[in-house]
C-alpha cells in the first residue's frame, strides 16, 4: 500500500459530482425566460466561437451524446436561438449558426456565468486556481 492510497484522502468524486449538479442548478435557476440552461449555454458558447459548426464537430467539443445534442438542438431551434442548415459539401450533416437572439443569450449567459467563477473562486489564491484547473483538465484529458 503507497503512502498515497494509506491516506485519509477527500472523497474527490463524490464532491465533482455534487459540485456539477449544483453549477448546473445555480445556472438554470438564472436562465430566466430564455430558457437556456448550461447545456445550452454550452452550446451557444461554443457556437459564438465557431459559427457555423456542424453539429458533431459541437457534440464532440462539448463531449456530449449524440441523442443528447440532437434534443438540445431542436429545443435551441425552436427558441429561436440558432439556425439549422444544410452542410454543402454532406447533405447528411447539418451546420448551427447562431441567430441575433442567440448572440443576446450568449451574452446574458456570459454574465451568469463570470458571476459564477467570481462566486467560485472568492477566497482562493490565483496560484491555487492555477490547481484546480490542471486537475480538472488532467481528469478530462485521462478519462
Amino acid at each position: 500500500m503507497s503512502d498515497r492510497t494509506a491516506q485519509t484522502l477527500p472523497r474527490l468524486v463524490f464532491l465533482l459530482l455534487s459540485a456539477e449538479r449544483s453549477v448546473r442548478r445555480w445556472i438554470d435557476a438564472r436562465a430566466g425566460d430564455t430558457g437556456i440552461g448550461a447545456a445550452g449555454a454550452g452550446v451557444l458558447f461554443h457556437l459564438a466561437a465557431h459559427d457555423g459548426a456542424l453539429i458533431g464537430d459541437v457534440t464532440t467539443a462539448l463531449g456530449a451524446s449524440a441523442s443528447g445534442m440532437s434534443g438540445l438542438v431542436a429545443r435551441l431551434e425552436k427558441s429561436g436561438c440558432v439556425t439549422r442548415t444544410p452542410d454543402p459539401a454532406d447533405a447528411r450533416a447539418a451546420r448551427l449558426h447562431l441567430t441575433p437572439k442567440g448572440r443576446a443569450a450568449v451574452a446574458a449567459s456570459r454574465a451568469v456565468v463570470d458571476d459564477l467563477n467570481s462566486r467560485l473562486t472568492e477566497g482562493f489564491t490565483p496560484a491555487e486556481m492555477e490547481v484546480v484547473a490542471r486537475w480538472l483538465a488532467h481528469g478530462a484529458r485521462i478519462l
